[in-house]
């Protein structure tokens, strides 16, 4: 105990003084550039949330819908379906009169 006085002769105890209190340990915020470093801070969090959205919206909505355009694509009968639309009159650049009649291939 460095702080009391050496001790007395008499018959009484003595009491120290109790030490004081320490020093904060909290750190000072640097305010120097604090607006700079803050906004790099959003913007990057701002650029990992916009690739993980469009890394999500990519892997669950656009590959099934690849997927299924794939499967349309491959499935497709557009031979027919352009023989069916011709002979219905939707396309205007083929007449009626101009197709074969082919009732065996109606479906």
């Amino acid at each position: 105990m460095s702080g009391c006085p050496p001790p007395s002769p008499q018959v009484c105890p003595q009491v120290c003084p109790p030490p004081p209190p320490a020093a904060p340990c909290r750190v000072k915020p640097i305010m120097r550039g604090l607006h700079w470093a803050q906004t790099k801070r959003v913007l990057a969090q701002a650029w990992a949330l916009a690739f993980l959205g469009g890394a999500c919206i990519f892997f669950f909505k656009k590959t099934k819908r690849i997927a299924a355009y794939k499967d349309f694509y491959k499935k497709g009968e557009f031979e027919d379906w352009a023989d069916e639309m011709a002979r219905k009159g939707l396309f205007q650049s083929v007449p009626k009169e101009s197709l074969p009649d082919n009732q065996h291939m109606k479906k």
